[in-house]
């Protein structure tokens, strides 16, 4: 990296440190306020503001520290994480102790705070140190945290800019538009209300919602998440430009994971469950990219076409992901909410169950495929290849479909159903 831009790093991590200074007296604030209370909710502003402290007070120190030590010369250590095992087991405690205060009420605005942040940031650091096999090699500590912290903050703002506020900005300028989708996404909440499944899958709002998670954030995050990795990627080797973007997409992972838990906080430890079935997807996606960007600066041959493969193969994983999570928290949604209790199943399989099968396979197909470019083998003959350029075996290709079909032929025919009543 230049020294021109560790100075812009250093700049910023200085600039993060005293917009933080305000941000962590709130959370003391929040904190303090939130003493006396024994609701579990009592935790949210806490949470939040602890997030925010850690991504600008904290993260500034760290940026600054490490970034000071770069522009003295001064060398930075091969990046180590701890066994799988042990974060694992980190994780699993977090959400026993979490459950334990929430169910306790024992001063749940103090534990659960660091305890949600922590078991956030543990899954997508699981499936980082799984790619890697506890081989880092030219990752360091320096590169790795501005990996990191970068993906968890400038990479998710760029992502709520580009998905958030643009459209609302132009569907605001179409004030007619802006009223259909504010009419569409009311009839979906009424339809899960009711518990009524049918109108639910069948309302436009739910095909904007699907539309946006599925299509719009896929595209959209897996092209910000490793942006702040480009300065480093032409002096990496493929597989550690690999793990430097999952790193990046590990940040960006951790702070969406908080933003999830604070959208259903009574059920924080399910929603950090279920993201923890796919806690490969937004590290996979971001060090593919990563590896396409890297191809491209330094102008190999036919770069330009094998990022755009990188991306697609990215955004595919991903809004497989969002698509079934999202059909999952539909179905579910509406046997929470509703008042009466939907059953819908196919030869005795419950739907949900289906989907929620259907993204453990998902999740575990994207912790091999990311283990297989990591340790640069082929996924059809376990030879040396160069990273991000695996083939899957016919073996594969064929696995992978029944597990598509076993989710897909069940959707397909509920739809139908749900469509002719």
């Amino acid at each position: 990296m230049s020294r021109r831009t560790t100075s812009l790093i250093h700049v910023g991590g200085l600039l993060l440190f005293l917009v933080g200074l305000p941000i962590a007296l709130g959370y003391v604030c929040a904190l303090l306020f939130s003493l006396t209370s024994r609701d579990s909710n009592s935790a949210i502003a806490p949470t939040v503001a602890l997030t925010f402290t850690l991504l600008t007070l904290g993260a500034g120190t760290i940026v600054f520290r490490h970034s000071a030590r770069a522009l003295n010369n001064q060398p930075s250590a091969v990046m180590t994480l701890p066994p799988i095992i042990t974060l694992i087991g980190a994780f699993a405690l977090l959400l026993i102790g979490g459950a334990i205060i929430t169910t306790a009420r024992f001063v749940p605005a103090f534990f659960l705070p660091p305890i949600i942040v922590s078991a956030a940031a543990l899954p997508p650091l699981i499936a980082v140190a799984w790619f890697a096999a506890h081989h880092l090699d030219g990752v360091t500590w320096r590169r790795g945290i501005v990996a990191f912290f970068g993906g968890a903050t400038m990479s998710v703002a760029l992502a709520i800019i580009l998905e958030l506020a643009l459209p609302i900005f132009v569907l605001a300028l179409v004030s007619a538009a802006f009223n259909a989708v504010s009419r569409y996404l009311q009839s979906f909440l009424d339809a899960l209300a009711g518990a009524n499944i049918a109108n639910a899958l069948t309302s436009p709002g739910f095909i904007l919602l699907f539309v946006q998670l599925a299509i719009i954030a896929p595209v959209v995050e897996e092209f910000v998440k490793p942006l702040l990795t480009l300065p480093l990627l032409r002096q990496l080797a493929r597989r550690d430009a690999f793990l430097l973007g999952a790193l990046a997409g590990a940040g960006f992972a951790a702070v969406e994971n908080i933003v999830y838990t604070n959208f259903g906080f009574a059920l924080w430890s399910g929603v950090l469950l279920l993201r923890a079935i796919g806690c490969a997807i937004h590290p996979f996606g971001a060090g593919m990219v990563a590896v396409g960007w890297r191809a491209v600066l330094l102008r190999e041959p036919q770069a330009r076409k094998k990022w755009l493969m990188r991306f697609g193969a990215a955004c595919g994983m991903h809004a497989l992901w969002n698509g079934g999570s999202l059909l999952i928290l539909t179905l579910a949604g509406a046997q929470f909410f509703g008042r009466a209790q939907p059953t819908f199943d196919l030869l005795g399989l419950s739907i949900t169950g289906i989907l929620l099968a259907f993204l453990i396979v998902l999740g575990l197909t994207t912790l091999w495929l990311g283990r297989a470019v990591a340790n640069e083998r082929s996924l059809l003959t376990l030879s040396t290849r160069e990273v991000g350029e695996f083939d899957l075996s016919d073996r594969a290709i064929a696995v992978w479909a029944v597990a598509c079909l076993v989710v897909i032929v069940p959707l397909g025919v509920t739809a139908l159903q749900l469509v002719l009543k």
